[in-house]
């Protein structure tokens, strides 16, 4: 007899009582205006502006209408606020919601196109770096602040008005799903640099119309509101040659200029084609030592590009950002949409694929790629014309076949060799990020290395001191001088190939040969997790010094998934533990441009190993030690590189690490939070026990010890007293008390030790879901008692001319105190379309750590809990949420997915690159 998950039964009962208690929201809706105050738990003062962090949300109905569960007037999306001021009595909670309009025939897939705009959105990507302030002539009223949110398989685009931080109300709809003519799956958000008050809107759509290959850049007007006649979206005719491109490979076949119809559902939108005929290999063998040279790594086995060799071909933009100068925007191709549903069945396509050896000889190329390799940077024109359509960019006049593209460059493929070519190094490059400072200067405070290229120098009490004894600063050198480092650099991940890369300089033309005998930007693997590891959306401090890496792990042990659980932590203890890493990328950045043999970056892929599995040494014992003993040591004990001395470092990490707090060799264990294990993936390679019984869930789990654990046994794991962890109660780290019941089932770590909390969820592990979206918090808080944090200067520091953020607490030198950053554990889930979504859901947890800006020492802010359980992180999808009346606009309408999310206030004026407004008046930046 088939029995439902426990997240279709929670979400049969959350339509229930959303039904019983309509009458009463409606009347507390109304009540509530807005959302509290922050209040001083200390003083129990009010405290003034206080921070908060916007979360975009999608609802969480698991199954689509037919059944009943996603009922049109209890699925809506929204715009969650939550109070982050430690001080605050109420810190961690959710205070506020928004919700989104309801217009007719907005919607592509979900539902068809009778959907309506308010639900099956799948909210994805929002601004999260920066926000948009009106300067007045751009159709919305000046000095007011707003940000932009994407429907990842509606199409829609939302804008939120954010002015009132606690007091966010619907949102309007800019760009109906039914409206571009060419695009589909929306991804990344950013705010075009211009020399007035006024700025375009920019964001990637991954796929052509109608979800296959060839993505756009696309570019609007931020006061665009969608056309409607009667409530109902005025779509636009599709574009007839671009549909071509979605049924296989045709090349550029859909044609390169820019669409910009003024037809009445299009006007006002821009849509930028990445498609152009570059002749770059989409696996440059010559930039690493270690390439692999099978003729299947030449050429694209996937069905949408079967046979491609040319990188320039495989434009599907997923991140973006912008030059620290405003530019160039880069772009990372990720996937071609409809092909992401193979993602879903990954770990049984192992299987299936070791078996069928042949297959990628047929027309489909299932155990092949359709994942991205490449990166596209784009020339800013540095302009805004309210109304003017192609505004944004300007012609690069490089490639014939596409004058708006300045480079096309590709990561290269490493020795691994893997049953599942979208398991290679390579492959799906998701996350992008740039450099936010123009350079630094040799010597400055924070980047005094003791003669150390490693930079492990600078994190023991020597390097820690000279670096507080500095007094170079950023404005002491300039271009030409000899202690003058450009920050030209980029990164990206691939998160099914499991690698973070690194370029020096980005920002070199295509047809410009490099110092690895290639034309263009050149990549170079930096580290390497492994096979399908989920090296998700990462972010960079603003001072350049520290990246932010969530590992998603997306793999889950045998116990959970018989059937795909074949590279489950096949190299190395704890491989595909669920984790945050902060990765300490002086050394890289302080090469700067390393643009000749002799300066070149040296960082590769961990050497091949014909005797492991996978033909590679990544995991096996580092054999460069740690130099000077530092306390991140201990971080960096395994090879995840070929250990040059660029290689990045490990400084810290939130999550079961591959090392642990006892040692290493360890394995993977759940943590203590059993009792949410979502709604799981449905697989198209065979029906999974699990998923039509999820009791079988708590068989054979081990603890920490190796013991096997049956289904009462894992419940007493939350007693579990784990080499001492009772011995860190009461413990005081960087302002945060640990507890027994905090700790999340395994130790915190104090920052020199790994393993802070355990995020390997049940709920992560049965849906191959963890950490996925990361945000550096830019606004700061209220320095608490013991003297930690504080509100961030807001005032771009003017250097050479140019403005790039300061990266510091008002009042205090650069490189001191602690940092904080949100990470969210969720990636998509499409039951409710329905469809395969990508196989990779998570606990829908919100979490934030902190870490020592001088050493990198990181936490988990186990005092962020979850004010309906207790718990560290905000749960949007716990039984709890059920019944739960979120504050605002939402009221009883059950769990929740958070994707994206922005730290904000009042008046913070959150500029980017190209530096905008350019003349904030005061510290918060406000003007």
């Amino acid at each position: 007899m088939y029995k439902f998950s426990k997240g279709v039964l929670r979400s049969l009962r959350r339509v229930a009582l959303a039904a019983t208690a309509s009458g009463v929201i409606a009347a507390a809706g109304a009540a509530q205006a807005s959302a509290p105050a922050a209040i001083n738990k200390y003083t129990g003062e009010i405290i003034p502006n206080g921070s908060v962090l916007l979360v975009w949300t999608g609802d969480g109905c698991a199954l689509p209408v037919p059944i009943g569960t996603c009922s049109p007037d209890s699925a809506q999306d929204f715009l969650a606020v939550v109070d982050v001021e430690p001080n605050s009595t109420r810190y961690g909670d959710v205070i506020w919601t928004a919700e989104l309009p309801r217009v007719t025939l907005s919607n592509i897939l979900p539902g068809g196109i009778i959907a309506n705009s308010d639900a099956h959105n799948d909210p994805h990507h929002m601004l999260s770096y920066t926000s948009y302030i009106s300067g007045g002539g751009d159709g919305l009223q000046k000095g007011r602040k707003y940000t932009f949110g994407g429907g990842v398989i509606s199409k829609n685009v939302f804008r939120y008005d954010i002015t009132s931080v606690r007091n966010i109300q619907k949102a309007d709809l800019v760009v109906c799903g039914t409206q571009p003519k060419r695009s589909s799956l929306t991804d990344d958000f950013i705010v075009m640099p211009a020399p007035g008050g006024d700025h375009k809107i920019i964001y990637t759509y991954m796929g052509s119309y109608g979800y296959g290959a060839m993505g756009t850049v696309t570019e609007i007007d931020p006061g665009r509101n969608a056309p409607t006649v009667a409530g109902i979206c005025t779509p636009s005719v599709p574009a007839v040659a671009p549909l071509l491109e979605t049924v296989g490979l045709l090349g550029c076949v859909g044609g390169t200029t820019p669409e910009d119809s003024a037809e009445p559902g299009h006007k006002g939108i821009t849509e930028y084609p990445g498609c152009v005929s570059a002749n770059q290999s989409r696996n440059p063998t010559n930039y690493t030592s270690y390439p692999d040279q099978r003729e299947s790594r030449k050429r694209n086995q996937g069905v949408f590009f079967l046979g491609n060799s040319d990188a320039g071909h495989e434009s599907q933009p997923h991140g973006m950002g912008l030059t620290y100068d405003g530019k160039y925007l880069a772009t990372s191709d990720y996937a071609v949409p409809a092909s992401i549903g193979a993602a879903a069945i990954n770990g049984a396509l192992s299987v299936f694929c070791a078996k069928n050896q042949t297959v990628n000889a047929g027309p489909l190329g299932i155990c092949g790629s359709t994942y991205g390799a490449s990166v596209r940077v784009w020339e800013t024109s540095g302009v805004y014309n309210l109304g003017k359509t192609r505004d944004s960019l300007k012609e690069a006049n490089v490639y014939s076949g596409n004058s708006y593209i300045r480079s096309v460059s590709a990561v290269p493929d490493g020795p691994r060799r893997e049953e599942v070519l979208f398991h290679e190094e390579n492959e799906g490059l998701m996350a992008f990020g740039l450099a936010h400072q123009s350079h630094h200067c040799v010597g400055q405070k924070g980047w005094e290395n003791l003669g150390d290229p490693s930079y492990d120098a600078a994190v023991t009490k020597a390097g820690v001191s000279a670096n507080d004894a500095s007094k170079i600063s950023s404005s002491d050198c300039k271009p030409g001088d000899a202690d003058y480092v450009p920050h030209d650099g980029a990164f990206t991940a691939s998160m099914c190939g499991g690698v973070l890369y690194y370029s020096p300089d980005i920002t070199i033309r295509g047809d410009q040969p490099n110092a690895y005998g290639g034309n263009g930007p050149y990549w170079r693997p930096v580290y390497d997790v492994g096979p399908c590891s989920g090296v998700s959306y990462f972010t960079l401090s603003d001072d350049d010094r520290f990246l932010i890496q969530p590992v998603s792990g997306i793999q889950s042990p045998p116990s959970i998934d018989p059937s795909g659980s074949a590279v489950f932590d096949r190299d190395y203890p704890r491989q595909h533990s669920r984790r945050v890493l902060t990765v300490d990328v002086r050394p890289l950045l302080a090469k700067g441009k390393a643009d000749t043999a002799a300066t070149r970056i040296a960082c590769d892929f961990p050497p091949p190993d014909a005797t492991r599995p996978a033909n590679t040494s990544l995991g096996t014992s580092a054999t460069r030690s740690n130099r000077f003993a530092g306390a991140s040591g201990k971080f960096n004990v395994l090879k995840h590189n070929n250990e040059a001395d660029d290689c990045p470092r490990i400084r810290g990490a939130i999550g079961q690490f591959e090392t642990g707090p006892h040692g290493k060799g360890l394995p993977t264990t759940v943590s203590s939070n059993t009792d949410q294990v979502g709604t799981g993936c449905l697989r198209l390679v065979s029906v999974l026990d699990n998923v039509l019984n999820p009791g079988t869930l708590l068989n054979n789990i081990t603890d920490a010890a190796g013991n096997v654990l049956d289904g009462s046994a894992i419940r007493s794991l939350l007693e579990l007293n784990v080499d001492g962890l009772g011995l860190l109660d009461g413990l005081d780290v960087a302002g945060i008390i640990l507890n027994g019941q905090q700790t999340g089932g395994e130790p915190s770590g104090d920052g020199g030790t790994p393993g802070s909390g355990n995020l390997n969820s049940l709920q992560n592990l049965y849906t191959h879901g963890g950490p996925h979206f990361t945000l550096y918090d830019r606004v700061g808080h209220q320095r608490t008692p013991n003297g930690e944090g504080g509100y961030l200067d807001l005032r771009p520091k003017v250097v050479n001319g140019l403005g790039p953020p300061r990266d510091q607490v008002e009042g205090q030198p650069e490189a001191s105190g602690s940092a904080r950053f949100a990470f969210i554990q969720y990636f998509v889930e499409l039951q409710h379309v329905p469809g395969p979504g990508t196989g990779s859901d998570g606990d829908r947890t919100i979490c934030l750590g902190k870490f020592d800006r001088k050493t990198g020492a990181t936490v988990l802010d186990t005092s962020f809990t979850d004010e309906l359980l207790g718990t560290p992180c905000l749960d949007f999808d716990s039984k709890a949420r059920d019944g739960w009346t979120w504050p605002g606009a939402r009221g009883a309408k059950g769990g929740a997915k958070p994707h994206a999310a922005a730290f904000e206030r009042d008046g913070a004026a959150l500029f980017g690159p190209g530096y905008y407004p350019a003349k904030p008046i005061d510290a918060d930046g406000a003007q």
